[in-house]
């Protein structure tokens, strides 16, 4: 079976350029960042850069994050007014090809035009373009559905950016005919019709299709379509956990196409898997060719010397030496079995002692009953296949965990030691994405069978099926538990500006940056670090809306309790100042205590303005006016601590008479000169 990968499949450059630019900011902030819903249309990416701290919100109410990444398909204009009626920084991801059919229709939707947009209405793209539009936009979805509208004579015609070019085509033609003033803009992205194009004519030239990309993603349902237009058979798949061996039987060639959306990871993943399959499937057929060859010889041989002995055939038998190509075995007959070394294990053997020991009673299968010297040519690794794909059906039937060994790395997930060689997709080792496969070389893990092909000895394992189920149960377990006044265990998963959510159980609690420490908290990081294990007070628990609040302070004595015991009324204490307000300042006694010296207790003499006394952060004596516990209010007083100033008594002194010379006019003589006047 060949394969072939369709060119351009994968990420293009608008989904390239949200990602990398997703990654860089949380590098750069160390701080998640919401996104305006997913900043992809792949769960499995979606999942990966929530990991990482790119949180995938719909509302604004939800958004606990400083800044905002407007995802690939674009935005109504209004999530950009609420953004920043909100404070939050945004980051514009939206894809290049997306903003210009925004443009476009922002721009002649104020030139009194309809904008008509080939695409899907619920499509989060056209949702976008139509916001705008300014309410001038309207959409159609099909050739047949265009000629049941009526529409008016100044016409704008934008599509989609991943539509097909031939639906576009077809529809610029019929509205050349009818509308009289119709502007067009062909906007389907060019990566996109480049991709459907090479999906086309790759699936003209194979047997089976197989289309990778989220089940939701417009783009690559579209690829889906195209590809089965072409009579080809096509399956449209998430991830390589989706294929199935029977797909590929008889198959000579396959096409690979994927989606926009889809990472490369995941595109190696399920060529790597159909690698498998195909090296399995010509294993397999040389295996049925050999099998048939020994029993045909065996039938015309007859009996041997061995008995009734058949290839196929299990038998129990003790080492009796080891070489280094070879392992002889006594399983009962005239002369010794032999293991060739590849036969020994489906692992590398580079010294058979690490696999057996002379004296051990193993189990093998018979390959051939005599060679040409009269040994038997017998397999350990095939009888263990045999053994393992029975406990492995058992296992799968039961949906029973089992416990299996980590070997090796390869592309797309790790190999376990289940009897045969099992797989773990690299998407099901944990419950979100694992950089660093490596460090589970060696280790047991705890497994779910999740697809069992005993035909071709395949097994697809998951370890986060064990641990989603042992999640939920302990959720479960913890909500019943949960109660307001416990004290609790719980590790830090994930730090914000405004606190931190910490597991307790499968279920996450909010650790308020206020609640963290009876004083001030610059940053939730000054106090704890992702990873730490720490103990929390249970504030309160509301289980409908599935929310915890936590506290840390409360599992420390209150400050208010040291300020009662050691100072009462009259006590002079010193303190930093920590607020100014018109009214006075505020006073640090304490962290988590602050007291209230008002402005006419800043000092003796007449105060305008506190600021013109004191200043934030300078230390100062304070004498306690008063001490208000239950509401937790502190009088304070600066003047007080310091001494009143003694005002000067003034001395009344006598000033000497000045003796003036009189001017010889009486009152007599101006009181009649006036009356003279007035008659």
């Amino acid at each position: 079976m060949q394969i072939f990968i369709a060119p351009h499949s994968g990420f293009c450059f608008g989904v390239r350029n949200a990602i990398n630019t997703g990654e860089k900011i949380i590098k750069e902030k160390k701080s998640p960042v919401a996104s305006w819903g997913p900043l992809i249309h792949n769960p499995q990416e979606v999942s990966r850069l929530e990991k990482m701290g790119i949180i995938s919100r719909e509302n604004f109410e939800d958004i606990k994050e400083n800044s905002l990444v407007i995802r690939t398909h674009g935005v109504p204009p209004e999530v950009f007014t609420e953004a920043k009626k909100h404070n939050l920084e945004i980051i514009d991801c939206t894809c290049p090809f997306v903003s210009k059919v925004q443009r476009i229709a922002q721009e002649y939707s104020e030139k009194g035009y309809t904008i008509l947009v080939l695409g899907d209405p619920e499509h989060p793209e056209i949702k976008g373009v139509l916001g705008w539009a300014q309410g001038k936009g309207i959409t159609c979805q099909s050739f047949d559905q265009l000629k049941k509208m009526q529409l008016n004579d100044k016409i704008c015609f934008v599509a989609q950016t991943t539509e097909k070019i031939e639906k576009f085509n077809e529809m610029e033609e019929y509205l050349k005919e009818k509308i009289e003033d119709l502007i067009v803009y062909n906007t389907i992205c060019s990566a996109t019709r480049q991709r459907q194009q090479a999906s086309f004519e790759l699936s003209e030239k194979v047997d089976l299709m197989i289309v990778v990309g989220g089940l939701n993603s417009a783009n690559t349902q579209k690829l889906a379509k195209i590809c089965s237009e072409t009579g080809t058979p096509t399956k449209h798949i998430e991830n390589a956990q989706e294929l199935k061996d029977d797909w590929f039987s008889g198959i000579e060639k396959v096409g690979v196409t994927a989606g926009a959306s889809t990472p490369e990871w995941i595109i190696e993943e399920v060529v790597r898997v159909m690698e498998e399959i195909k090296n399995q499937q010509e294993e397999n057929q040389q295996e049925e060719n050999n099998v048939e060859v020994e029993i045909q010889e065996h039938l015309d041989q007859g009996m041997t010397k061995f008995g009734d002995i058949k290839p196929g055939d299990i038998l129990t038998g003790t080492v009796v030496q080891i070489n280094n190509d070879e392992v002889l075995v006594d399983v009962g007959g005239k002369s010794e079995g032999i293991i060739p070394v590849n036969e020994l294990s489906y692992r590398k053997v580079e010294d058979p002692n690490d696999f057996v020991k002379v004296g051990e009673e193993i189990k093998v299968l018979v390959l051939k009953v005599e060679n040409a010297e009269g040994n038997m040519i017998i397999s350990k690794r095939r009888a263990e296949q045999e053994e393992g794909l029975k406990k492995l059906e058992e296992a799968f039937k039961a949906e029973e965990i089992i416990e299996a060994e980590v070997t090796e790395v390869v592309k797309g997930g790790i190999l376990v030691d289940v009897g045969v060689r099992g797989f773990i997709p690299a998407s099901l080792v944990e419950r979100g994405y694992v950089e660093d496969l490596e460090q589970y070389v060696g280790q047991k893990l705890r497994l779910k069978v999740i697809e069992l092909d005993t035909k071709n000895r395949k097994a697809v394992l998951s370890r986060k099926a064990v641990l989603d189920a042992e999640y939920e149960e302990q959720k479960e377990k913890t909500w019943a538990e949960l109660a307001e006044g416990q004290t609790r265990q719980g590790t830090v998963q994930r730090i914000t500006d405004f606190g931190a959510f910490v597991d307790l159980g499968g279920v996450d609690g909010l650790l308020h940056v206020s609640e963290m420490a009876w004083g001030r908290v610059n940053h939730p990081r000054d106090i704890v670090k992702e990873g730490d294990k720490i103990d929390v007070y249970v504030i309160s628990v509301d289980r409908e809306k599935e929310r915890v609040s936590l506290g840390l302070k409360q599992l420390t004595s209150s400050p208010w309790e040291t300020i009662v015991n050691q100072y009462s009324i009259g006590s002079q204490i010193k303190g930093k100042v920590v607020r100014i307000a018109p009214f006075g300042v505020f006073v640090e006694l304490l962290p988590g205590v602050d007291g209230l010296v008002h402005i006419s207790q800043l000092a003796w003499e007449r105060v305008e303005k506190p600021e013109d006394v004191v200043s934030i952060g300078e230390e100062v004596d304070v004498v306690i006016l008063d001490i208000d516990q239950a509401n937790k209010k502190i009088g304070l007083s600066i003047k007080e601590a310091k001494e009143k100033p003694v005002k000067e008594k003034k001395v009344a002194t006598k000033e000497p008479v000045e003796h003036k010379e009189e001017s010889g006019v009486t009152i007599g003589d101006l009181v009649g000169d006036i009356f003279n006047e007035l008659k």
